[in-house]
């Protein structure tokens, strides 16, 4: 499903990001899972040792200001998306753009619409990334982003860091603003965001961090 993105995406950076390798040793994979097995979540489910490619934000101290990973958590919770994406495809967030490759393909979708915030993102990453000439990169803020009259199959918002309370204001925002462009025509429409139950959850019981 998955390409194995270390392989795409050279080490690169620029003034507020960088695209970088890391390897996880066994020992810190075991401890992560142990961690799950503690906590009762998921979140190192799959974890294994190897090589793996981030987005950091440099400005960002909590987390090593990581946007996106390879990671097994990833790719996992962004399953749902891939299985689902069809027809026209709206992105909010190019992250590494693994998830833009793992749909670009599909015989079922005509069109994907990445919209990215920030242009050293595109920058850095869009220029590695053996696109077909079904996507679309446009550097704008989705919250202030127009449509312009384009209806879609599948929206996806995939902009966050962090999963926190904090952001599933944000995320209603978005899918009150975005549910009237969707094709209502097409029986297998579909709209979410990444992680949007667990930010749910937290916000409702007053945690900040799901982690």
């Amino acid at each position: 499903m998955y390409p194995k993105m270390h392989e795409i995406l050279k080490p690169k950076e620029s003034m507020n990001f960088k695209v970088e390798h890391f390897e996880v040793s066994e020992e810190s994979a075991k401890m992560c899972r142990l961690r799950d097995t503690i906590n009762r979540k998921r979140e190192y489910e799959g974890f294994e040792a190897g090589t793996y490619v981030r987005l950091c934000d440099k400005n960002i101290s909590s987390n090593m200001g990581v946007m996106m990973s390879n990671t097994p958590m990833e790719m996992r919770t962004n399953e749902y998306f891939v299985h689902k994406a069809n027809g026209n495809v709206l992105i909010a967030g190019l992250g590494l753009g693994m998830v833009v490759l793992a749909i670009q393909d599909k015989p079922e979708v005509k069109s994907i619409f990445v919209i990215e915030k920030y242009k050293e993102v595109i920058d850095l990453v869009v220029p590695q990334l053996p696109l077909n000439n079904k996507v679309k990169i446009i550097n704008s803020d989705i919250f202030n982003w127009q449509p312009n009259g384009h209806k879609f199959d599948t929206i996806y918002f995939d902009i966050w860091n962090d999963i926190t309370g904090d952001n599933y204001p944000e995320m209603k925002k978005l899918h009150r603003k975005f549910c009237r462009k969707l094709n209502r025509d097409n029986p297998h429409f579909w709209i979410d965001s990444w992680r949007k139950y667990d930010c749910k959850m937290a916000n409702r019981s007053g945690d900040r961090f799901w982690l």
